[in-house]
C-alpha cells in the first residue's frame, strides 16, 4: 500500500475515533451544519478542480483523496470547533483561523510531498481567505438552524398551551 493511502486511512480513522468523546446531544445539534459544510466543500473542491486551483490525487477508490479530507477530519473537526466555541464568536473564529494556518502553511507541504493535496493556481492565503468564508458559513448557517428551530418549538409549545385550554 502507498504510504498516501496508509496516511489517508490513518487520518480518516484518528478523526472518527473522537466521535464518541463528542457526546450524543452535541452530535445531533451539531450534525446538520456539519453535513451541509461537507456537502459545501464538496461542491468547492469540484469547482476548484475545474478553475485549477488545486489537484487531488487518487485516493481510496472510488474515492478521490479530498474527499477522504472532508468525510474525515473536516466533518469531525466541524463538529469539535461547533461544540467547543459556538455561541462564542471572537473564540470559534480564532480557534477556525489558527487551524486553517496551521493547515495551510504547514500540513499542506507534508500532504503535497505524499501527492495527497496540491495548490496549483491557488495561493496559500486564497486558500486561507476560502476556509475562512467556509467557517463564516458553518457558523452562520448553526445560528440560523438553531433560530428556525427555537421558532419552531415556540410555535409548538403554543398550540400545546392552547390545547391544553
Amino acid at each position: 500500500m502507498k504510504s498516501s493511502r496508509l496516511i489517508l486511512i490513518i487520518i480518516f480513522v484518528l478523526s472518527w475515533l473522537t466521535l464518541p468523546l463528542l457526546g450524543r446531544e452535541a452530535f445531533k445539534k451539531y450534525l446538520p451544519s456539519a453535513i451541509f459544510m461537507c456537502i459545501l466543500t464538496k461542491v468547492l473542491d469540484e469547482y476548484g478542480k475545474r478553475k485549477k486551483w488545486w489537484r487531488f490525487y487518487k485516493g481510496i477508490p472510488p474515492l478521490n483523496s479530498m474527499d477522504i479530507f472532508n468525510i474525515g477530519p473536516y466533518f469531525i473537526t466541524s463538529l469539535w470547533v461547533l461544540k467547543l466555541t459556538y455561541g462564542k464568536f471572537p473564540k470559534y473564529f480564532m480557534s477556525n483561523t489558527i487551524l486553517h494556518i496551521l493547515f495551510i502553511f504547514h500540513g499542506i507541504k507534508y500532504i503535497q510531498r505524499l501527492n495527497i493535496l496540491s495548490l496549483v493556481k491557488l495561493t496559500k492565503v486564497q486558500y486561507l481567505l476560502i476556509d475562512a468564508a467556509r467557517a463564516l458559513i458553518l457558523y452562520g448557517f448553526q445560528y440560523i438552524q438553531e433560530k428556525i428551530q427555537a421558532c419552531f418549538h415556540s410555535i409548538q409549545r403554543k398550540r400545546v398551551h392552547s390545547n391544553a385550554k
